[in-house]
């Protein structure tokens, strides 16, 4: 069997508190690391298991797309990994759950003949089933915004609803500061029909920190557009079954 050239990681949405014991023996197996997180203490963290880290922060400088910044890291990882071989790639969360780069260097990587390791974190799936206290083992919908308003799809009102990236919803650019919440008026006008306009639901932020608590905010279908939602954090939207 071929070695890993590339190691595919989630710090967990927690922080440092969520590094799996196979994560850290992956770090410290690599040459390389290269890290996109917006703490610092991650990142901080990183380096105590591997000398050469890269904050990937930087590559959004300048551009326009968030797409283009994800091809880059890509091409960063594969060109690395030819190098000098293992190389690691670090985000928030899991990273296989709605990160676009991991998804490009997936496919980069089966072109230049490398063997890629994807290792389990912890996701903000994850940390949702704790906050809402829901077994969604049962059944459960789960999209990223933006993909279920321009595929068309209608979701079943009678199975519970989680819907991902709220922030960037109908957006591909660069996002610097507050998240446009007008953008959400077409996920309104999706759900209202189907739920009705007073259908209960929550707005999710987990815990990226230890001395941080969870919230929940919860408000009617028809307030998503005009609530104070703090879109920044990156919250989730829960929408129960209808009754």
């Amino acid at each position: 069997m071929r070695k890993t050239s590339i190691y595919l990681l989630g710090s967990g949405v927690k922080g440092t508190l969520h590094f799996t014991v196979e994560t850290v023996q992956a770090l410290r197996a690599c040459r390389r690391v290269l890290v996109l997180h917006s703490d610092q203490g991650v990142i901080d963290s990183v380096r105590e298991h591997c000398a050469d880290v890269e904050d990937l922060a930087p590559l959004y400088n300048g551009q326009t797309l968030r797409d283009d910044v994800y091809h880059e890291i890509s091409r960063r990882l594969v060109e690395a990994a030819r190098e000098s071989a293992p190389v690691a790639f670090l985000v928030h969360g899991h990273p296989l759950f709605l990160v676009s780069a991991t998804e490009y260097t997936l496919d980069l990587a089966e072109q230049h003949d490398l063997r890629v390791s994807v290792l389990p974190a912890v996701s903000s799936f994850d940390t949702l089933l704790c906050d809402l206290r829901i077994d969604y083992g049962y059944g459960v919908q789960i999209f990223d915004t933006t993909t279920l308003l321009k595929a068309g799809w209608t979701p079943n009102p009678q199975v519970p609803l989680l819907l991902f990236q709220l922030a960037s919803t109908l957006n591909r650019a660069v996002i610097s500061g507050d998240p446009d919440q007008g953008a959400l008026r077409p996920l309104i006008d999706l759900l209202a029909p189907l739920y009705g306009p007073d259908h209960p639901v929550q707005v999710v932020w987990s815990s990226a920190h230890i001395l941080e608590a969870s919230t929940i905010t919860e408000l009617p279908i028809r307030e998503l557009a005009t609530a104070d939602l703090e879109l920044w954090r990156r919250p989730t939207l829960y929408v129960p079954a209808k009754d």
